[in-house]
């Protein structure tokens, strides 16, 4: 049990110190480009459904750097 604790902590100190603005910025901006990329293909009808694949990694990147950002600002 006293292994899981020292893993815990090494993980949360390297997500705390790998996590910076610029990280937070390319998965936001990569977010932004997957939901433009779902409008576009969304307008053309043989395209639905890498439409909502693209949207549904948007708001993959969008969670994720969102968790990330939490995570970092609450263990920090």
């Amino acid at each position: 049990m006293n292994e899981i604790g020292y893993y815990w902590q090494k993980l949360a100190y390297q997500i705390v110190h790998q996590t910076t603005l610029w990280l937070l910025m390319v998965f936001f901006t990569t977010a932004i480009v997957a939901w433009g990329l779902g409008s576009v293909l969304d307008q053309h009808n043989a395209r639905g459904r890498e439409a909502i694949f693209a949207r549904k990694t948007a708001a993959f990147y969008a969670a994720a750097a969102l968790g990330l950002w939490l995570f970092s600002f609450i263990f920090n």
